[in-house]
């Protein structure tokens, strides 16, 4: 078979679907079988058939740009957490096609269990303020929801970013929260917290980091803990059914980690394997390592 330009069927269905705005539902199970079994030698082939839609408009297009230099930006993040769908006729179709992928669904499915996270962590604890630190926090979504649904928080919350457009953006957010968010733009590899907490999470971050990080990280922050605390790390599983389009047409590619591995990545951090867990969000895409510090 020669190249996906140079493929008729492959070339004329793409171009069936740019002169009808986009894809339908009934294109979608075609759209993900041909990116999965296209060889990696027709990549760039199709990327350029696909061209009109890889740009900023779009969110695949977004992430294919990079126009904040890096993939999966708290903007593109915001855009799953809300659904966001493109005025432009060009792009609307490919919006849709988007939050249609279940890696897409699964990323609004861990914001939702960092909501309930946050509730249940909230409804255990006593008048004393608590205190909870997130890394990489992005657009603060989860927190700014948590917060409108709880008016009688009790949560302090740490945010640690290394983008202070996200910063920015989440302050403005959040502008309503402010006695309780205190924000850092900081390198977690390099940032050290100045008090211990209830609870640690990081939803998105700890898949762009190579094994040796991961683990360093978890062993870093696993100290930060308060006893009868926890650390809570997500990650994507190996088994993304999203995995190959968003290579292909976002450029966007991440550390595919199965539940084996992450329970291995605790006992390298010289964690109790009774300490640790690992729970999924629904679809079992995204995966959650949870640390529990014991007692000493």
């Amino acid at each position: 078979m020669g190249t996906a330009a140079n493929n008729p069927s492959i070339a004329a269905f793409i171009q069936d679907m740019m002169n009808n705005g986009g894809p339908d539902p009934d294109n979608y199970d075609h759209i993900l079988e041909l990116i999965d079994d296209l060889p990696t030698s027709e990549i760039q082939s199709l990327r350029n058939l696909m061209g009109p839609i890889l740009n900023p408009g779009t969110i695949i297009g977004f992430s294919f740009c990079k126009p904040f230099g890096y993939n999966g930006d708290f903007f593109i993040i915001e855009k799953i957490y809300q659904h966001y769908i493109s005025s432009d006729p060009k792009y609307r179709k490919w919006d849709q096609f988007f939050h249609h992928l279940p890696a897409a669904i699964a990323v609004v499915n861990r914001k939702k269990l960092a909501i309930e996270m946050l509730k249940e962590l909230n409804a255990k604890s006593s008048d004393q303020t608590v205190n909870v630190l997130i890394l990489g926090s992005g657009p603060v979504t989860e927190v700014n929801e948590y917060l409108k649904e709880t008016p009688e928080n009790k949560l302090a919350f740490d945010l640690i970013d290394l983008d202070q457009r996200a910063i920015d953006y989440a302050k403005q957010k959040n502008k309503a929260y402010t006695h309780c968010l205190n924000f850092a733009q900081k390198n977690v590899i390099r940032f050290t917290p100045e008090k211990q907490y209830e609870l640690i999470w990081s939803a998105g971050l700890f898949d762009y980091f190579k094994d040796k990080h991961f683990v360093f990280l978890l062993k870093r922050y696993y100290d930060f803990i308060r006893t009868g605390g926890k650390m809570v790390i997500g990650n994507f599983n190996t088994e993304n059914p999203s995995r190959k389009i968003m290579e292909v047409l976002g450029d966007w590619f991440l550390y595919h980690r199965s539940e084996e591995e992450l329970q291995h990545f605790a006992e390298q951090a010289g964690i109790s394997k009774s300490a640790t867990n690992v729970i999924s969000e629904p679809l079992g895409i995204n995966l959650f390592l949870q640390v529990r510090k014991e007692s000493q």
